[in-house]
């Protein structure tokens, strides 16, 4: 919750996620949806409400990061989207990776250098390189150095938040390609947030789709794009071309993302949905807001549309 002309807000409502060992959890929606917002509650950047709780291999975390341990710090970790702006351009590349490990990792100076060392040649960023200064690294070798910061604390997590969309498509998938190689390696967990329905198909195993701070649909990768979808997810996914390069008919969302200071009444998504007029659940739809059922063995959804009725409007 923030605070917003005096008034307390609700970002992110009843949202309840786990992630196993070596599993990648997806996060999409729109801009406004809670994706980030999800993260910065995780890291402890933003406080939980009371009730709310991180927990880390059964232990609850403390609610904000400068209240944690070192341990739990170096545990979970971010990419952010722009490189740029996450690195210190005053200092080298080694010196960036080697602050992180000596602070997370306790290690000397030396043993910090010769892990940062290792860890930017583990991203395969030449030896050469590791003097320079970011501003010196193209936008790809700038990512990798960010990633290799991440890991400098050995992390069980780490949250993906838009890595590679400011990035060339080349370069996309060579760094979707080493944070998978990463996975398999160190068997971390990550987080993927991210618009790029392709690339979250790509990298996840579960998905859960976001919209003004509700999880409206949760499964797996191979289901949630395997359809029927929620009318939200099938919108985003109408946008995104087949494997054999055609595109599905557009679903178009009408409209923009309420504020969650006034957000409609009955399902959220009911003044922009694409499937509601001519479902006969109209009345339901804008009068009461669904719940997050179960409509198949770990496959959940929050619409008041039966999942046979859904199929049918689909198809």
């Amino acid at each position: 919750m923030f605070t917003q002309d005096g008034h307390q807000v609700r970002v992110i409502n009843d949202v309840s996620l786990t992630l196993g060992v070596g599993e990648t959890l997806g996060l999409v929606g729109e801009s406004g949806s809670g994706k980030t917002t999800i993260a910065k509650l995780v890291l402890g950047l933003v406080a939980p409400e009371e009730g709310g709780v991180v927990t880390l291999d059964g232990k609850g975390l403390a609610k904000t990061l400068n209240r944690r341990d070192v341990q739990d710090v170096g545990a979970m970790q971010i990419v952010f989207q722009n490189p740029d702006q996450a690195l210190n351009r005053r200092h080298s590349v080694t010196r960036i990776v080697s602050r992180a490990v000596e602070r997370l990792r306790g290690f000397s100076v030396r043993s910090s250098i010769d892990r940062a060392h290792e860890l930017l040649l583990g991203m395969r960023v030449e030896a050469s390189l590791h003097g320079a200064r970011p501003v010196q690294l193209s936008g790809g070798l700038k990512q990798r150095v960010a990633i290799a910061r991440a890991f400098a604390g050995a992390p069980q997590i780490v949250l993906c938040d838009e890595p590679t969309s400011a990035l060339d498509v080349s370069v996309q998938a060579a760094i979707l390609n080493l944070l998978v190689d990463l996975q398999k390696q160190d068997k971390t967990s990550f987080i993927f947030i991210s618009h790029d329905l392709g690339v979250v198909r790509y990298i996840s195993d579960r998905i859960a789709v976001l919209y003004l701070g509700r999880v409206v649909e949760f499964g797996t990768s191979q289901r949630v794009f395997g359809g029927p979808f929620h009318p939200y997810t099938e919108a985003l996914l109408s946008s995104v071309p087949n494997i054999d390069g055609t595109t599905r008919k557009r679903i178009p969302l009408t409209g923009v993302v309420p504020s969650p200071s006034n957000p409609p009444s009955g399902c959220v998504l009911n003044p922009r949905c694409p499937r509601k007029v001519g479902s006969g659940y109209e009345s339901l739809c804008e009068s009461e807001e669904p719940n997050l059922n179960e409509v198949e063995p770990g496959h959940f959804m929050r619409c008041h549309i039966p999942m046979a009725k859904l199929k049918q409007l689909q198809n």
